[in-house]
């Protein structure tokens, strides 16, 4: 009879058991959480710095600041390159006025050195030299003014730029505020 008993408790014995062993493994990551912060980077509390939260979200997930930044970086850089290319195309296109045609020639330039520029910062970034990564991300967010101020020297000349220049703004401006969160 007392073996009958041992037999029918172990199905409940069981997944009490399964139960235990649940919840310290629950129990254990909530540990690892507030221990090694590193292993659960939270990229929805970091885009919250940014100036535009909405397009740093879209990077997301990333597994630190440093890697949401180089994200960051990269997009920036590669709209960089697709502005210039686009402002040349506008430059060769039939029937493009002149004035049009040298307005777009420093938008083209000025959106080539904004990429040199974040090119650098990518390269300051993976050398963790933070004081060169905030000077070339400023001088990308200064940069691509130009084109911006070039048109603005002459009132009625629409920009065909304007849409991919602002673009691009919100995405060097991104990658500066995340940058700053950098530790030194």
């Amino acid at each position: 009879m007392g073996r009958q008993h041992q037999t029918a408790s172990l199905p409940l014995i069981l997944p009490a058991a399964l139960l235990l062993l649940l919840g310290a493994t629950i129990t254990e990551a909530r540990v690892l959480r507030r221990v090694n912060d590193r292993s659960l980077f939270d990229a929805t509390s970091e885009c919250k710095k940014a100036s535009y939260p909405d397009l740093c979200n879209s990077l997301a997930p990333s597994a630190s600041v440093g890697s949401l930044t180089a994200a960051s970086i990269d997009v920036a850089t590669s709209k960089a390159k697709e502005a210039a290319a686009i402002s040349a195309k506008l430059m060769k296109a039939p029937g493009t006025e002149k004035l049009m045609k040298s307005t777009l020639c420093v938008c083209r330039d000025a959106f080539s050195s904004v990429a040199d520029s974040l090119q650098l910062s990518a390269k300051n970034l993976k050398d963790a030299a933070h004081t060169d990564l905030m000077v070339n991300l400023s001088a990308a967010m200064s940069l691509k003014a130009n084109c911006a101020d070039a048109f603005q020297d002459w009132p009625g000349l629409v920009s065909p730029v304007a849409d991919i220049n602002d673009h691009l703004s919100k995405l060097v401006s991104n990658s500066l505020d995340l940058a700053s969160t950098l530790k030194n």
